[in-house]
C-alpha cells in the first residue's frame, strides 16, 4: 500500500512538472534562423614567413537564441567555406570545408565566448599533398589567433607545403 502512495505521488508531481515546462519555455522567443553569404577578406601575417592575402568565402546558417527578456544570448553558426590564398604571385585555393561558431552573450548582453570547431581549412597543394587545419579556436582568447590559423585544440598539418606552394 505505501509503495502505490509512493508511486501515485511520484506520478503526480511529474505529470505536474512536464504540465508546466511548456509554460516556462514559452515565455523566451522561439530561436531565428538565417542564412545568407559572406566574403571577409584579410591577411594571413605569421603562417608563413611572408603575409597572404586571403579571401574567406562563405555560406553561413545562423541560429539566434533569445531570453525572456527578449535579450540575445547565443548565436550558433553552420559555415560553408572555400577560401583563396594569394601571396608572391602564386594562387591556392581551399577545398570546400564545414565549421561552426558559437557565440556566446552574457545576461547584460556582453560578448563572452566566441569559439570556432570543425575543419579550419583544408588545401590540396600542387604536389598532391594536403594543408589541413582541425580543431578548436577560442578568438575571445585572443582575436589575432583568427588570422594566424593556430587552432587552441586540434591539429594543423603540412604547413611547409602549404607555404612551399605561396612562395616565390
Amino acid at each position: 500500500m505505501k509503495k502505490i502512495k509512493i508511486l501515485t505521488s511520484l506520478g503526480v508531481i511529474m505529470t505536474l512538472a512536464l504540465a508546466l515546462l511548456p509554460m516556462t519555455t514559452a515565455l523566451a522567443a522561439p530561436p531565428t534562423k538565417t542564412e545568407y553569404p559572406q566574403i571577409i577578406y584579410g591577411t594571413v601575417p605569421t603562417l608563413c614567413p611572408f603575409p597572404i592575402d586571403v579571401a574567406l568565402a562563405s555560406s553561413i546558417t545562423q541560429i539566434d537564441h533569445i531570453d525572456q527578456s527578449g535579450a540575445l544570448t547565443r548565436i550558433y553558426q553552420h559555415v560553408v567555406e572555400q577560401d583563396t590564398f594569394t601571396a608572391n604571385g602564386k594562387t591556392l585555393v581551399s577545398l570546400p570545408y564545414t565549421f561552426n561558431v558559437e557565440i556566446l552573450f552574457d545576461s547584460s548582453g556582453n560578448l563572452t565566448h566566441i569559439w570556432l570547431s570543425g575543419f579550419l581549412e583544408r588545401v590540396k597543394l600542387p604536389d598532391g599533398s594536403h594543408f589541413y587545419n582541425t580543431g578548436r579556436i577560442d578568438i575571445t582568447a585572443d582575436p589575432a589567433v583568427y588570422w594566424n590559423f593556430f587552432p587552441a585544440r586540434g591539429h594543423m598539418s603540412n604547413v611547409e607545403g602549404f607555404c612551399a606552394a605561396l612562395s616565390e
